[in-house]
């Protein structure tokens, strides 16, 4: 029974990663993805130490470790630099180095009453225009919608596409500084981001602790007519994917080679 609980620990295990892996191909287009790669841990072991003390045929230390498989422990996210594209397009932002831009996620309801604002972090700068039709002017958005937000935690607001972002993020218009400046934040801990979907992360904050207490601003520079690509390498990411494959079909083998023993073994106790 202990090799089937090894086994079908280890098939749990392997079907994460190649879940992990999948998301990882399934993403190598999206504008600023981050990789995420799986780490393994062993679970509980014990040692049997009944062997005899004297054993001169034996190479390894006295006992015997008897496992009782694997699991994922982490799944890292990779924080290494994509390669750049460039666009042309004004409202294409990059960030050249460790950092991430913020943007503000709004909740309404049905009749589009404000509910709640949640801060998100993104490395996807291909932002859109979108209409404030209060002012006449533009935010900067992502595709879901979400709004670039400036230092003072306040929507980016350009009068229209004509604009120019300098390295530190300060807005000019007709060579004007509007004063509105885009900073690039990062957290110290990586594990404390969540990835939530839309290219978004989110902070895992513990309690007592503030967005502001855990933001500071990072020494990157953003470049603008630019994206950045994904730092998944295909070809790295599909030698895992076979990697992974394998050690799959090794374990289903060894059920099903389990099961054949249990199978041989009852039908001699039953005569």
């Amino acid at each position: 029974m202990q090799s089937l609980n090894i086994s079908a620990s280890a098939l749990r295990t392997v079907q994460a990663a190649l879940d992990n892996t999948a998301n990882n191909l399934a993403n190598v287009d999206t504008i600023g993805y981050k990789r995420r790669e799986a780490s393994f841990s062993e679970l509980l072991a014990d040692n049997m130490r009944e062997q005899p003390a004297t054993d001169t045929q034996r190479n390894s230390p006295a006992g015997l470790r008897i496992g009782r498989g694997v699991k994922i422990g982490t799944t890292k996210l990779d924080l290494s630099q994509g390669s750049a594209k460039t666009t042309d397009v004004p409202t294409d932002l990059m960030i050249q180095g460790k950092g991430y831009f913020m943007v503000t996620h709004r909740t309404t309801d049905q009749n589009g009453v404000f509910l709640q604002e949640e801060f998100r972090l993104t490395r996807d700068g291909s932002f859109k225009l979108s209409p404030n039709e209060a002012t006449g002017t533009f935010f900067l958005t992502t595709a879901n919608g979400d709004i670039l937000v400036d230092e003072n935690g306040l929507p980016v607001e350009v009068a229209s596409n004509d604009f120019k972002v300098t390295e530190d993020g300060h807005i000019f218009v007709n060579g004007e500084d509007t004063l509105t400046r885009i900073p690039v934040w990062q957290v110290d801990n990586p594990e404390q981001y969540t990835q939530i979907g839309q290219n978004e992360y989110a902070l895992v904050l513990q309690p007592g602790e503030q967005p502001g207490m855990l933001f500071q601003e990072s020494t990157a520079t953003i470049r603008q007519g630019a994206l950045e690509a994904s730092n998944v390498d295909v070809s790295a990411e599909m030698t895992n994917l076979i990697t992974t494959q394998r050690a799959y079909q090794l374990n289903s083998r060894a059920i099903a080679i389990t099961d054949q023993m249990m199978g041989i073994a009852n039908q001699l106790r039953s005569r």
